[in-house]
């Protein structure tokens, strides 16, 4: 019987979260006020300016994002100590949050959007992190591309081909989030804030994938 990190230590399977992640990043900035949810760098430099700038209000509005990001990822901690199928349980949350999200109406409940989908983006990036042995990011791409662009050198300087091919996983990571971004724009175009709901199949498909994988 194959052992359950193997089905999420599979490359395919993080190319697929890294659309997820991509497909997020264009919903949110379509749909929810031009925001980014799935990384925290750019509320956390925004509360920073608001907070010199003496816009206590618009410092706690940046906060929350943060704080949902932070719960998500301690849950996902959590649940991985104390449950034996904590990644089932993760994709759930992540179809019945995404859902929801979708219900959520646009204007003065964006916030509430966005919180939410900070909150899926944490529990996703800590809980799938892993391609064979190496780790990665599916709700961001920074780290994919310095690690990429690290194991690229290496192969320059060793000509060592497991290097090339490493660089080329992390770079494809990144292009597969790119190219969801583009789908995400469209999609959400036309069909506004419950086109996150394409973004289920991906989870959707794990939770199959992996009800399979457990009966080998």
């Amino acid at each position: 019987m194959k052992s359950k990190p193997v089905l999420f230590r599979r490359y395919g399977v993080s190319l697929a979260l890294a659309s997820v992640g991509g497909f997020l990043e264009a919903y949110t900035y379509v749909t929810r006020d031009g925001v980014f949810a799935n990384a925290q760098t750019g509320n956390i430099a925004r509360m920073g300016l608001n907070l010199a700038q003496g816009n206590v209000l618009l410092t706690l509005r940046f906060l929350i994002p943060v704080i949902a990001f932070i719960a998500g990822v301690t849950l996902s901690l959590q649940l991985r100590q104390r449950r034996r199928d904590w990644e089932r349980i993760i994709l759930l949350l992540e179809i019945a949050l995404l859902f929801l999200v979708g219900l959520i109406p646009p204007a003065r409940l964006s916030v509430l959007a966005t919180v939410t989908v900070s909150f899926v983006c944490a529990m996703q990036v800590e809980s799938f992190r892993k391609f064979g042995d190496n780790s990665f990011a599916s709700t961001m791409c920074t780290g994919n591309l310095r690690i990429a662009t690290e194991h690229l050198n290496r192969y320059f300087s060793t000509k060592d081909p497991e290097a090339l091919h490493i660089s080329l996983q992390y770079y494809g990571i990144d292009l597969m989030f790119a190219c969801a971004v583009l789908v995400g724009y469209w999609v959400t175009r036309a069909f506004g804030t419950r086109a996150v709901w394409w973004a289920l199949l991906v989870p959707a498909a794990l939770l199959i994938l992996l009800r399979r994988d457990g009966k080998e």
